[in-house]
C-alpha cells in the first residue's frame, strides 16, 4: 500500500490515482497486547484507518511487534513501530541503533518508528541525532514525533511556540510535521467558547509552516472525553475536526483515542474501543467519518493550500483577511470557511466547511464566468456540477461536514 507523506500530483478527474497513495488515517492507543488478534485489526481496518501507531506491544517484545506488523499488513495496514528503548540508545551509536530498528525494516508493514510524543526543546538534540543515524540505516522509515498544542505552557516547550516548532524543524528536519491538539471543552458557566480559543491559531500556524517548509502536516482528532477538562464529542464534532483540518491543508489526521487508555494520572472516558474490548458509539462514528475522508482525502494530497478565507465569522487569534480561489467571486449564507488550493497543473480548488458543529450549513458561491464545471466531492459522493445560469453553486453540508470544490474551466 502506498502510503503518501509528502506531496504528489492531483488528477483531473473524479478516480483517485496511483500516484496520489492512500490519505494517511492514524490512531494512538493500539490494542493491549493480549488483544493481538486478527479479528482486532480487521476491526481496526474496518474503522477506516490504515496507519497503526504502536502503544503497548513494546512490552511483549520483538516477538509482540512482529506479530503487529503482521497482523497490520494482512488487514492492509502500516505501523509505526513503538520502541522506548530507542532513547536509552546513545544517538550516535550506529550499530546499538541498527540492532533495534533493522529487524523490522523489511517488513512490509514497516512505516517508521515513533521516536517521541510531545518533546520539550530540550530534547531536540538527542532526538535530531538519533534520527540522523536512523536515516542512514532506514532512508525509506519515518522518523515520528508528534509536537505540543498552543495551549501548552512555557514550561513544557522550554520556549515560545514559534521558537519551540521552528526549532523542531530546524534540528530534526522531519519528514511530516505532527501535532495535537484537542477542541472540545466542558462547559463551564461564564467560562466562554466551549472550544479552545486557540484551536484555529494552531491550524493556521501549523498550515503556514507545512507550506513554507514543503512539510506535510498531520493532526490529532479528539474522540473521547478526559480529564475535567475535555467533553465526549459527537459525531458531528468529530467530523468538523476532520474536515477544518483538511480545509487547513491537512495531509494525515490521527485519533485520539482508539483503544480506551487506562486511568492514572490522567482520567480518560471511553474512545472507540472500551476498556473491555467492546466497541462504542465512535467506532461508528468514525467509521462513517473516515468513508467520507477517504472519498475526498486522496484528491487532497498533492494540493498546496493558498490561503484561508473566513465568511461570517472571525477565528480568535488568526491575523489577516484571509484569500479565496479566484474562481470564487462571492461567497453568501451561513458562517464557514473556505480553504483554497492549486495542485501542480495549476488547477485550482476549494474545501468548504461550515463552522457550526451543531446546524446544518447552507451556501451560495457565485463562480467565476472562467468556470466551466465543478467536480463536487461532498460525504462518499462525487459528481460534477455546472453552475446555473446566475453562476451560482448551492451546497447544503450537515453539521461538521465538508465539500471540495475542483474548478475546471
Amino acid at each position: 500500500m502506498a502510503m503518501a507523506v509528502g506531496t504528489s500530483g492531483c488528477a483531473q478527474q473524479a478516480e483517485p490515482t496511483e500516484e496520489q497513495g492512500v490519505f494517511p488515517v492514524g490512531m494512538w492507543v493500539s490494542p493491549p497486547v493480549e488483544e493481538l488478534t486478527n479479528e482486532r485489526y480487521e476491526e481496526i481496518a474496518g474503522a477506516g484507518i490504515n496507519v497503526v501507531i504502536g502503544f503497548q506491544e513494546w512490552t511483549g517484545g520483538e516477538e509482540a511487534q512482529r506479530k503487529s506488523l503482521d497482523l497490520a499488513a494482512a488487514a492492509g495496514m502500516r505501523v509505526l513501530v513503538r520502541d522506548p528503548e530507542l532513547l536509552a540508545i546513545d544517538p550516535a551509536d550506529e550499530e546499538a541503533l541498527a540492532e533495534r530498528v533493522l529487524r523490522y525494516q523489511d517488513h512490509e508493514a514497516y512505516m517508521g518508528h515513533v521516536f517521541y510524543d510531545e518533546p520539550a526543546m530540550e530534547q531536540y538534540a538527542q532526538l535530531s541525532t538519533l534520527a540522523g543515524t536512523y536515516r542512514t540505516l532506514v532512508p525509506e522509515g519515518l522518523a515520528y514525533v508528534n509536537l505540543l498544542p498552543t495551549y501548552s505552557t512555557l514550561h513544557q516547550r522550554g520556549g515560545t511556540y514559534d521558537e519551540y516548532v521552528q526549532g523542531f524543524i530546524e534540528q530534526f528536519r522531519p519528514e511530516v510535521l505532527s501535532y495535537d491538539h484537542y477542541p472540545f471543552l466542558i462547559q463551564r458557566e461564564g467560562a466562554g467558547s466551549e472550544i479552545t480559543e486557540d484551536y484555529f491559531y494552531n491550524l493556521d500556524y501549523m498550515s503556514r509552516q507545512s507550506v513554507q517548509h514543503k512539510l506535510p502536516f498531520w493532526t490529532f482528532i479528539q474522540t473521547l472525553a478526559f480529564n475535567d477538562s475535555h467533553r465526549d464529542p459527537t459525531e458531528a464534532e468529530i467530523r468538523w475536526q476532520v474536515f477544518t483540518s483538511l480545509a487547513y491543508g491537512a495531509k494525515g489526521v490521527q485519533y485520539f483515542t482508539y483503544w480506551t487508555p487506562d486511568n492514572g494520572r490522567e482520567w480518560f472516558g471511553d474512545a472507540m474501543i472500551d476498556r473491555q474490548g467492546e466497541r462504542t458509539a465512535h467506532y461508528d462514528q468514525v467509521k462513517r467519518v473516515n468513508e467520507a475522508l477517504q472519498t475526498m482525502g486522496p484528491h487532497l494530497l498533492g494540493l498546496t493550500l493558498q490561503g484561508m478565507h473566513y465568511h461570517g465569522f472571525e477565528p480568535p487569534l488568526v491575523d489577516g483577511e484571509g484569500t479565496i480561489a479566484e474562481a470564487i467571486i462571492e461567497v453568501a449564507g451561513d458562517p464557514a470557511l473556505v480553504g483554497s488550493f492549486v495542485d501542480r497543473r495549476g488547477t485550482s480548488s476549494a474545501l468548504v466547511v461550515g463552522r457550526s458543529y451543531e446546524a446544518p450549513t447552507a451556501l451560495e458561491l457565485t463562480l467565476d464566468a472562467s468556470v466551466d464545471e465543478v467536480l463536487v466531492i461532498q460525504g462518499t459522493t462525487s459528481e460534477t456540477r455546472r453552475p446555473n445560469g446566475d453562476r451560482k453553486l448551492r451546497l447544503e453540508l450537515a453539521p461538521g461536514e465538508g465539500a471540495w470544490l475542483q474548478f475546471r474551466t
